[in-house]
């Protein structure tokens, strides 16, 4: 069945393209929950590149979504989380720094919206569900990293809030193959419809 997009509708999430995370030179390349190399293998960039795009012409907003945190870490004080307790001892994703910036491949222009977050959700504790509705959204397209975290995550909160969900496959990326396509295709399915960059492009013309 061919993707259909209801335009004034609908909003493109672009989660945690951050440069510690994406990024060739990022703090995490060296870790197994990096997902530069996948990135790479995939050309998620690219992809996602070309979606946001798209999206700009048709006039679906395009909104950042970016984990960081201040420096210190106020926000993990007394978090026992193994995911975030490691960012804490690397240094990763600190306001201001480079590693906490959007790849340049994919910046925002100055008019889009920017979205900070604190945890693995899109949702958790941030103004997002606050900016689509008063926009009247009530559809999310997902890229992003990492699929079976940040995507998943946002999914399910999304799921759970009402919000029809298309995530492009060929826009998010993960630790590696493997883990990327058993969520796509084992959990995330009964949440949201799986779709790639070409198919959602050609549902805007």
């Amino acid at each position: 069945m061919a993707l259909t997009i209801e335009k004034e509708k609908t909003a493109f999430l672009a989660l945690d393209f951050v440069n510690d995370l994406v990024h060739e030179a990022g703090k995490l390349v060296s870790f197994d929950t990096a997902a530069a190399a996948h990135i790479k293998q995939t050309n998620v960039l690219a992809n996602t590149k070309k979606a946001i795009k798209a999206s700009r012409q048709a006039g679906v907003p395009v909104i950042y979504v970016a984990v960081q945190f201040r420096e210190g870490y106020p926000e993990l004080s007394g978090v026992t989380s193994p995911m975030f307790s490691g960012a804490r001892e690397r240094g990763d994703v600190v306001e201001g720094s480079w590693g906490a910036q959007i790849h340049d491949e994919v910046k925002p222009q100055p008019d889009e919206l920017i979205v900070l977050k604190r945890r693995v959700s899109a949702f958790h504790g941030t103004e997002l569900g606050q900016l689509l509705h008063t926009r009247g959204i009530n559809t999310l397209v997902l890229s992003g990293v990492a699929t079976n975290f940040a995507v998943e995550g946002t999914a399910r909160c999304a799921h759970d809030e009402g919000y029809q969900v298309i995530i492009l496959r060929d826009c998010c990326a993960s630790s590696g193959e493997e883990i990327h396509s058993f969520t796509l295709n084992n959990l995330l399915p009964r949440l949201a419809t799986i779709s790639d960059s070409e198919e959602y492009v050609k549902a805007l013309v």
